[in-house]
């Protein structure tokens, strides 16, 4: 358990720094690339077996880490309404990195749960970055129609990240939108029950209480810790299905997802600070499955400097298409 508590360190030194300097903070973004790419650079890339059970103690890490995270927001909001300028750009970055990486992984974790205190959970840390809906298209939308264009988080082959953003952020959320009026037509049920409605309520509500909390400065700081957390998010989903597509047979059915619709990392000490998601395939092929139990899949098309570098690539487009365009082409071919 210890290999996955790289998230409390790295968050919990948010506060500490602040104490020191008001621009501390930013320290984290570099902490984080460098326990990441320095992780590829050290360690070799293999199959870690996973666990092959599902023991508690596994489950109270991401239940543990998201009311730590939340706490985390409400003070680094409070903290907004007397800090500098400077002060509050650091805790935006700090707060908001921590927040797209490890609070939405752990948002992912519960949100796969078949339980319903665990997705409760889930959905409780997607409102500290007012990216509640994720967990109806993720569940409904991406993960029925992954690698197919059809996918709003499914990036296509020479799209850039930024067109990538611009376009999948809104899309997803007419996605989840839709699947909820599909949802409640089918059981009769009126729009109170659509959760997506739900959602624009809660972060009005958050808005608000961020408000009286820290006043314009605290609902300002909310609105650009949750732009940088969905951006790092979608950072994310932009490098792990990069170009790939699910091909359909003569008679228009989908191919089934296979491991080569996944960009994945197999790097052995990189991959648990990110609870396993580098084994992006075998959680497309399993996704009930607890991240400690994900599977490394050999033949799993692999990413070229694992997820951190990765991402680092895809913020300067030509230089990823220049490297990644082929490796699709090929694969493909």
């Amino acid at each position: 358990m210890i290999r996955y508590t790289a998230a409390f360190l790295l968050s919990g030194a948010i506060p500490l720094l602040s104490w020191l300097h008001p621009a501390a903070p930013v320290l984290i973004l570099p902490a984080i690339l460098f326990l990441l790419l320095g992780s590829e650079m050290v360690a070799r890339r293999g199959a870690v077996p996973a666990t092959l059970q599902a023991p508690a103690s596994y489950r109270l890490l991401p239940q543990l880490y998201i009311p730590a995270q939340l706490a985390l927001i409400a003070w680094a909001t409070r903290m907004s309404a007397h800090a500098s300028p400077l002060g509050i750009a650091a805790l935006v970055l700090s707060i908001g990195l921590t927040t797209g990486i490890f609070g939405m992984l752990t948002a992912h974790e519960m949100v796969h749960s078949t339980n319903r205190h665990e997705q409760f959970w889930g959905a409780l840390m997607l409102t500290g970055m007012t990216y509640r809906h994720f967990r109806v298209a993720h569940i409904f939308g991406h993960h029925r129609w992954a690698a197919t264009e059809r996918d709003a988080a499914t990036a296509r082959l020479h799209e850039s990240f930024y067109a990538f953003l611009v376009r999948t952020v809104p899309a997803q959320i007419l996605d989840a939108w839709s699947f909820e009026q599909t949802r409640c037509a089918k059981r009769r049920m009126g729009w109170r029950h659509n959760r997506v409605n739900h959602d624009i309520a809660i972060a009005v509500l958050v808005f608000a209480a961020a408000a009286w909390l820290a006043g314009p400065r605290g609902a300002a700081f909310l609105a650009l810790e949750s732009a940088v957390a969905i951006a790092v998010l979608e950072m994310f989903n932009y490098v792990a299905h990069y170009g790939l597509i699910r091909e359909r047979d003569a008679g228009g059915r989908l191919e089934p997802f296979a491991p080569h619709h996944s960009w994945n990392s197999s790097n052995v000490l990189a991959n648990p600070v990110i609870f396993n998601m580098g084994r992006h395939s075998d959680h497309h092929t399993r996704p009930s499955a607890p991240y400690q139990m994900l599977r490394h899949i050999a033949e799993a098309p692999e990413l070229p400097a694992g997820y951190a570098g990765s991402i680092l690539l895809a913020l300067v487009p030509p230089l990823w298409r220049r490297i990644m365009d082929p490796k699709v082409e090929a694969l493909r071919a």
